[in-house]
């Protein structure tokens, strides 16, 4: 712990602040988004900060605050002795994600600040043109250079009474799976705690979303609501403090995304951006691609079982299917007990203490399947509860690149304190000196570790459409609240594929071929709607073949180089158009009413293109796998004019004509 005694030389500094001001502030480089800092004026005052969009106030009163055990908070009653401003203006690569770059320009705000005992603490705020990010930096100080955070009560002030969409948690322990709730601001309960995003919607359109970024070596954050603001919760350790950390130490950064339209959170990479550069060197190896998921079909190939899954003979008809519809991965994960691929004396998912992820289960014959698969191009995927790789992370992804898995699916951490946060690096480290691609799941939001560690896939943290394996939880308009939630933080598995979908009043949940509520073209759009760079092909291979919409999903990118909104209500519409290559695809979903579509067309470039819609039939409610298809000539001046059914979407593909003259 560290200890601070002031001296009279520091109470002399204090005695000739006088250059600093009471207020601070900083604006985006357009101009429109301004952050103002209040510093303390009483010994029982923390500095506090507000936001403005357009002139109007969106947060107010926003303490800083860092609780240190055995020196209380770092903030109270601190001087500002220094501050430092400075312009950013870059272009970066954004390794497969929603562009294929981003432009890392901000303003940021360093302010140097120093506590009655003598230590010192910096506020460090970012201000973008769609974003204001703040963290707390800790220098190297004292004679141990280790602290213990016991809490921090960084708040959020919300001006007015917006509407919010909230994510409620019974505690901490959480897979982060959970309903959207909308409400009003001021209805929300007080001491609910709650998830991350939290997205805020004002009247006049204006909506914000609060989150955050770089989550590294600290405890993952909630929000609570207290009579006056969201206040910031740590995740804390089984001994109830929040944060052990050495010195020189840098919080996550606290994020609040910020635009005009919904629209506009969903098209930011300023959570990219606040995360550090690449960590693993030669990223080559990185191949984002499609994947089987049999585990959410049930473990079929056809529409009953005819073989085990784990058999020769089904592997290679798996592996068929992947070669000749372009689908790069297959998934090698349970047998139809949910007993998994390696060794255990479980017989089903849950781990056996002898549960031995080095070793391949004595009944598969992995590099039988591995040789078939590789003669076919396809590359192998598995999954591994999180648990069996404690203690012996390295050894365990050493056994993985022997075996010949291209990607992990790591599950069931249902937690975000410190320790698993470290944990999971620990994996994305290991897993990036093996060349294994990651995806995180039964996890907390995304915070933009794609940027610093590029083979992660994908998080979870997001109640999807595996729930329609259990009951009816995951209709089309919560897959519309989500979008405009967990959505925001970045990439969100969420189960895509399902080929068999029912109107409501059909709707029954099944383990094994389950049903899928939205139409064909709904889950279509899916894929160009959600954020996925290695999204399932989830259904039985049956279940696709010679299906209407199957070659839209067949052909259709999992990244993307340009990214654009064209219209989005929160839990009723998004349409999205995305450029990879010389060809733009555009998805649209909609929830509870039909919705006719009228978009304009100026993103693309001038010239001559043709356009393949896939759109819901005029039967669609009487069987909502039909669709309807058309051709047609379009250019840059023209309109996107589409009719979406209830519960309904659209796909289309357009790409530059023979003559684009």
């Amino acid at each position: 712990m560290v200890t601070f005694r002031a001296t009279s030389l520091l109470a002399a500094v204090f005695l000739f602040i006088v250059s600093v001001h009471a207020k601070e502030a900083l604006r985006s480089p357009d101009g429109n988004i301004r952050v103002a800092i209040e510093l303390p004026t009483t010994s029982h005052d923390l500095p506090t900060w507000s936001l403005s969009f357009h002139g109007n106030a969106l947060f107010t009163n926003c303490d800083l605050s860092l609780q240190i055990a055995g020196d209380g908070d770092w903030f109270r009653n601190a001087h500002l002795i220094s501050k430092h401003i400075e312009k950013h203006d870059e272009t970066i690569p954004v390794l497969f994600g929603k562009s294929s770059s981003a432009r890392n320009q901000y303003r940021e705000l360093r302010l140097n600040f120093i506590g009655a005992s003598g230590q010192k603490i910096d506020a460090v705020f970012r201000c973008y043109n769609d974003a204001v990010a703040f963290r707390y930096e800790a220098p190297q100080q004292g004679a141990h250079g280790r602290i213990v955070i016991a809490d921090e009560a960084t708040s959020f002030g919300v001006a007015g009474n917006p509407t919010a969409y909230i994510q409620l948690l019974k505690n901490f322990r959480t897979s982060h799976e959970h309903l959207v709730t909308t409400t009003r601001y001021d209805n929300i309960k007080r001491g609910a705690l709650l998830d991350m995003p939290l997205t805020l919607s004002w009247d006049d359109g204006v909506t914000a979303s609060i989150t955050e970024a770089a989550l590294r070596h600290y405890a993952g954050m909630s929000l609570s609501k207290t009579n006056s603001a969201l206040r910031c919760q740590l995740s804390p350790w089984p001994d109830g403090t929040k944060v052990k950390t050495t010195l020189p130490m840098r919080s996550p950064w606290r994020v609040v995304l910020v635009g005009k339209r919904p629209g506009d959170l969903l098209e930011s990479n300023t959570i990219y951006c606040l995360n550090d550069p690449p960590a693993i060197g030669d990223t080559s190896w990185i191949h984002p691609g499609k994947m089987t998921w049999t585990w959410w079909n049930g473990y079929l190939y056809d529409d009953h079982r005819t073989q085990p899954i784990l058999s020769m003979e089904m592997q290679k008809r798996y592996i068929d299917f992947c070669a000749a519809n372009g689908i790069l991965y297959h998934d090698v994960v349970c047998d139809e007990h949910d007993k998994p691929w390696y060794s255990q004396s479980s017989t089903n998912l849950l781990p056996s203490p002898d549960a031995d992820v080095t070793r391949v289960r004595a009944d598969l014959d992995l590099p039988a399947i591995r040789a078939y698969a590789e003669s076919k191009g396809v590359r192998l995927w598995t999954w591994v509860w999180q648990s069996t790789l404690r203690g012996k992370v390295e050894p365990a992804f050493a056994a993985f690149e022997k075996m010949g898995w291209s990607g992990m699916m790591v599950d069931f951490f249902d937690r975000d304190d410190q320790e698993t946060v470290e944990f999971a690096e620990e994996i994305l480290r290991a897993a990036a000196r093996h060349h294994v691609l990651i995806h995180l799941h039964g996890i907390y939001k995304i915070t933009g570790w794609q940027r610093t560690y590029p083979n992660l896939m994908n998080h979870e943290g997001a109640r999807n459409l595996e729930y329609l394996k259990f009951g009816d939880s995951c209709p089309p308009e919560h897959t519309l609240l989500m979008v405009f939630t967990r959505l925001v933080a970045g990439p969100m598995d969420y189960h895509l594929g399902g080929f068999r979908s029912v109107p409501r009043s059909q709707f029954k949940p099944h383990m094994i071929a389950p049903n899928v509520l939205g139409t064909r073209c709904h889950h279509l759009a899916l894929y160009v709607c959600t954020d996925n760079p290695n999204p399932t092909v989830a259904d039985y291979p049956s279940a696709y073949i010679g299906q209407p919409g199957f070659d839209f999903l067949k052909s259709v990118p999992t990244y993307w180089d340009e990214t654009h909104v064209l219209d989005a209500r929160i839990g009723e519409l998004l349409v999205t158009a995305r450029r990879k290559g010389n060809a733009w695809y555009i998805g649209g979903i909609g929830a509870k009413a039909a919705h006719a579509i009228d978009v304009p067309l100026s993103f693309l470039a001038k010239g001559k293109y043709t356009m393949r819609l896939w759109k819901d039939s005029s039967n669609v409610a009487e069987n909502p796998n039909l669709l309807e298809t058309e051709t047609q000539n379009v250019r840059s001046t023209d309109r996107l004019r589409v009719t979406v059914a209830v519960d309904g979407g659209f796909v289309a593909e357009i790409t530059p004509a023979s003559n684009s003259n």
